[in-house]
């Protein structure tokens, strides 16, 4: 009945560790995922800042000149 208990090797004992850490790391990220989005709303979540230092560089280089 408990077939999958049954380790008859070291790849089986490392096939049941790397199953353990992928579902220690599912859950890490749904933990972390519900704590993100409790602590942010909707529009801070979805807003996009990239290019942002980029700009404030260029535009600190043209008041320089």
């Amino acid at each position: 009945m408990l077939d999958f208990l049954q380790f008859r090797g070291p790849w089986d004992v490392i096939q049941a560790g790397a199953w353990l850490v992928s579902l220690l790391l599912l859950g890490w990220m749904l933990w972390d995922a519900i704590r993100v989005s409790q602590q942010y709303g909707e529009d801070v979540l979805t807003s996009s800042q990239e290019g942002v230092d980029e700009l404030a560089m260029q535009q600190d280089g043209q008041r320089k000149s």
